[in-house]
């Protein structure tokens, strides 16, 4: 061998020939750079062993009072696991089997030293010792990941419980007019830099881990962008910027990606272009391309702003690196955000590209596969109504629902969240008192919300106590700890679904929406009360928006999703006064249920809501009363009714 290796050994022998034959052997090996230590006898050998660090311990059969098998059975509870090599003057297979029994790695006799099986043992002994010292770091290392997972999981969990209430009880003080809305409006957007800077170093934790999983699924560009641009809109206008997306080609219907993703490197990289431009514009530019065989789609920002000197390039993509650092401080941020996307889209199988110039602006390129091949579509940015919910939001589930969680705080928040929405609130403590509630006659829960972590009965425990009585009631976990797996754990555990903290309202109305019915809004007063409309559309957001724009005009409605639950309601042909009609339902067809209406319900009127033209044609084939274009406006209703 080439190697040589530094090897600390230990020779236990009592006999001088013996020892000093033995060192001479053992000097005569090439791969060893050997250092040898003698003990005479088996207590001054373990304690050598307890000592110091030892590589190989060769050790003799007999020694005096004790043998070598007394030092074997001994050795691991003084501290040493490396391999040790039985000597002794004749061979005994019965012995053999005692001492490989007793844990020695090989067994010799001592004629056989100045043989290729001495060299040929050591060098297996020490190459078992390797192994085993590799299997032992990799066990280190496992555990210390799921320590460190452990640590993420609880870090997550203290700083989103807190937020939660921060967050929650701001926006509801934001949907009271309050002398000190300004003052909210700065405590709510501090608290969400402080929610994103807390997901972004979760984020990067996960990627330094291996543990970040993309959900590629079929998604539909066009809403895509539509739902960005109009969050981003109003970030560019409030800085006087002009933001503008366009495509000079008509696009992929839909595209393989993970939506959540995409649309957070997008946003990424938009914000960047707001944060560091004071005057001028930013221009998104969406294409494909095809190189080497394999289609891409282009995503190109473009800005105005203070622009990336050739040095700085090199470190954009690198964790908690700010450009601004040298050159303004005014311009806050983790640095972490082109990092995270720069990782996401490799992830994807594509790349970002940047150029700049200092005081001009910088131009990100993001490229992704293409892996299918679908229809082509212009770019409408009206393809998917505004999803942020109305000030006014209606009353729309009806039911009764068990908050449980040990915190009043959190408990309150998110009675108030569920309560705005219409049904009963009750509420638990603790996973004990929810089971009370659930098992006593005299209550029906439709849903139950179960916070994790909870003193005297947690939430997993009690969900599975309850599962186990018969209970099948839709229980959604509360959780803070929003980690890798998380989700199919807490499904694997019998909950029916995972609501992170902070609680998002719109993510709280949709589980919500799952398992509650709707009710219809009353009318007031003044609205005729033959007015009732069904409104169909598989976007529970937007659908929620429209049915409090109605509400306004003192409408009463009622939400289909699917063209299943449309049909099913306008069999109650009498109830209908018009029919609010979204084309694209997921995968299904709008115009079924259209007609539908104009066999069995004629004297509703049917009025399509679509971010695309409907021709005249099917106008006159479904008997379309009117057409409405996403994102739909209070006057175009009241237009319309009229």
């Amino acid at each position: 061998m080439n190697d040589i290796r530094a090897t600390q050994l230990l020779l236990v022998e009592d006999d001088d020939d013996d020892f000093i034959l033995a060192k001479d052997y053992l000097s005569d090996i090439p791969f060893l750079d050997i250092t040898i230590e003698r003990s005479t006898n088996v207590e001054a050998a373990l304690q050598a062993l307890s000592e110091r660090d030892f590589d190989l311990c060769l050790v003799d059969y007999r020694l005096g009072a004790m043998t070598g098998i007394d030092l074997l059975k001994r050795a691991k509870e003084h501290g040493f696991s490396g391999p040790i090599i039985m000597l002794t003057s004749q061979s005994d297979d019965e012995l053999d089997q005692i001492a490989l029994g007793a844990g020695a790695a090989d067994y010799l006799v001592k004629s056989e030293l100045t043989s290729a099986r001495f060299a040929r043992s050591i060098r297996y002994a020490l190459a078992r010792r390797d192994v085993e010292a590799e299997r032992v770091e990799r066990i280190k290392a496992e555990q210390e990941v799921r320590a460190k997972d452990r640590f993420l999981a609880h870090l997550s969990h203290e700083l989103r419980t807190p937020l939660t209430a921060i967050l929650g009880y701001t926006e509801l003080l934001l949907h009271t007019k309050s002398e000190h809305s300004n003052e909210l409006n700065v405590i709510h957007r501090n608290g969400k830099h402080l929610l994103n800077l807390l997901n972004d170093v979760l984020d990067l934790s996960k990627i330094a881990a291996n543990k970040l999983e993309l959900a590629i699924m079929d998604v539909e560009l066009n809403p895509l962008l539509a739902d960005i641009y109009t969050l981003m809109q109003m970030s560019a206008l409030d800085k006087g910027l002009q933001l503008n997306i366009h495509a000079p080609e008509p696009l992929p219907k839909t595209i393989q990606t993970d939506p959540t993703r995409l649309r957070q490197v997008l946003i990424n990289l938009i914000s960047n272009s707001i944060k560091f431009t004071d005057d001028g514009r930013i221009d998104i530019t969406i294409s494909d391309a095809t190189q080497d065989d394999q289609k891409y789609l282009i995503f190109i920002v473009q800005d105005s702003g203070i622009g990336i000197s050739e040095q700085q390039i090199k470190e954009v993509f690198k964790p908690f690196v700010q450009v601004a650092d040298v050159i303004t401080r005014s311009i806050g941020g983790s640095g972490l955000g082109l990092a995270i996307s720069n990782e996401l889209v490799r992830r994807m199988g594509g790349n970002i590209r940047v150029t700049s110039q200092l005081n001009q602006g910088s131009c990100f390129s993001v490229r992704i596969p293409l892996n299918s091949d679908t229809p082509r579509v212009p770019l409408d940015l009206t393809a998917q109504a505004d999803q942020r919910p109305s000030r006014t939001n209606p009353q729309q589930l009806t039911g009764h629902v068990l908050v449980t969680d040990d915190l009043r705080d959190i408990r309150t928040l998110i009675g108030h969240m569920v309560t705005r929405l219409g049904p009963e609130v009750s509420f638990a403590s603790n996973g004990q008192e929810a089971i009370q509630k659930v098992l006593n006659t005299d209550n029906h829960y439709d849903v139950i919300f179960m916070d994790i972590h909870m003193p005297l009965l947690d939430g997993v425990s009690a969900v599975k106590k309850l599962r186990a009585q018969g209970i099948l009631t839709p229980v959604i976990a509360l959780t803070a700890a929003n980690m890798k797996g998380s989700r199919e754990h807490f499904l694997e555990q019998g909950f029916s679904g995972v609501l992170s903290k902070p609680v998002d309202a719109q993510l709280l109305t949709k589980k919500l929406s799952r398992y509650l019915p709707y009710q219809t809004i009353q009318a007031d007063s003044n609205a005729p009360a033959q007015q009732r409309v069904l409104i169909v559309e598989d976007d529970n957001d937007a659908a929620l928006a429209i049915a409090g724009l109605l509400e306004v005009l003192g409408l009463e409605a009622q939400i289909a999703s699917t063209t299943g639950d449309a049909i099913a309601a306008l069999q109650q042909s009498d109830l209908w006064t018009h029919i609010f009609l979204d084309l694209h339902l997921g995968s299904e067809d709008g115009l079924a249920v259209a007609s539908y209406a104009q066999q069995h319900c004629p004297h509703a009127k049917t009025v399509v809501m679509s971010g695309a033209d409907i021709s005249d044609a099917q106008k006159n084939e479904y008997d379309i009363h009117a057409t409405l274009k996403k994102p739909i406006q209070l006057t175009e209703i009241t237009s319309v009714l009229k």
